[in-house]
């Protein structure tokens, strides 16, 4: 792939799993924002339906700025920006998906997931209806209004959307690479606003990148299977190796002997049990400063791998 084709995705529209893309994009615009309604628990307003976000995390999703749970001016901010750009859209949207939320008052069902799905096959299809604008401009429409022009949007994967995505970043947030089924909003946004995390994820662009472009969405899956069980293993055995290391400094003969006579000469001086404690603690710090030191190079193997965002961000949330 040339340099100058290298555009990864920083702000997507998002038809679903939004801590998942907010894990892999800088800019994250939900398309379900049917209902805003009070959290005592959460201590914020959530809003989205039938997925809903908390009015401080979608702050940082759409522009960056952590919302402020104790003055809740980004609760008004975010309001304000979505009541407006966001029922525009969706009265737009109304010739092929109905995407407002019920009343709940009003006692009326209404297949929310069924209305996306059909919103998602308009938008595969590139679907016009009548002189009106298409589905894709449509979405265009919405993410210009909130101040952005280049955009990818994430799909479900589904049989369907698998071979879709030009951009294989795209496919990052499809694989479920990080459970985010047990992380709160807090640990997604903490990941977010952590430098180093982001210039992990900015290597793991690249080498998606330039690995992955024109790949199918099967492909990828198992090509980055394949690159996360070899990481395990390799991790393994290289602290069996630094075991056996550690084993072989301590029972070889020849340091063994030194450390009897260690003790020995020692014993002269101060006894035997506190000469054979001066050399035994001799072997045990060369057995420590040899620890260290594979363990220093495990720790940069692993920060450096293409792969270190996954791995660190899955422990961070775990």
């Amino acid at each position: 792939m040339a340099n100058d084709q290298y555009f990864p995705s920083t702000t997507v529209l998002c038809f679903e799993n939004f801590k998942a893309a907010a894990l892999y994009f800088d800019r994250v615009l939900p398309l379900n924002l049917g209902r805003m309604q009070g959290d005592s628990e959460v201590g914020d307003i959530l809003m989205g339906y039938p997925e809903s976000i908390p009015s401080a995390a979608l702050s940082h999703l759409v522009d960056g700025v952590e919302g402020n749970t104790i003055t809740y001016s980004h609760a008004t901010r975010v309001i304000e920006l979505f009541s407006d750009k966001w029922i525009k859209f969706a009265r737009n949207a109304m010739p092929y998906a109905t995407l407002w939320a019920p009343d709940p008052r009003s006692g009326q069902e209404r297949n929310v997931e069924g209305e996306y799905q059909k919103l998602q096959k308009a938008y595969l299809a590139d679907a016009k209806s009548g002189d009106g604008p298409s589905i894709r401009q449509i979405f265009n429409e919405y993410a210009h209004s909130l101040g952005h022009d280049g955009f990818s949007v994430v799909l479900p994967a589904t049989k369907e959307s698998s071979g879709s995505q030009t951009d294989p970043s795209i496919t990052l947030s499809r694989l479920n690479l990080v459970d985010t089924t047990k992380a709160d909003w807090r640990q997604i946004i903490e990941v977010r606003k952590d430098v180093q995390s982001h210039r992990k994820l900015a290597r793991l662009r690249l080498f998606i990148h330039s690995n992955y472009t024109g790949c199918s969405f099967s492909y990828i899956e198992d090509d980055l299977s394949r690159r996360l069980e070899e990481y395990e293993q390799v991790s393994k055995k290289f602290g069996l190796k630094t075991t056996l290391s550690s084993l072989s400094m301590l029972l070889d003969a020849k340091a063994l002997q030194t450390s009897a006579g260690a003790g020995l000469v020692a014993g002269l001086f101060g006894g035997p049990v506190v000469g054979l404690s001066a050399a035994a603690a001799i072997e045990i710090g060369k057995i420590i400063i040899n620890v260290s030191e594979k363990h220093h190079e495990l720790m940069d193997w692993k920060s450096g791998h293409e792969l270190a965002y996954v791995f660190e961000t899955q422990k961070r949330l775990s």
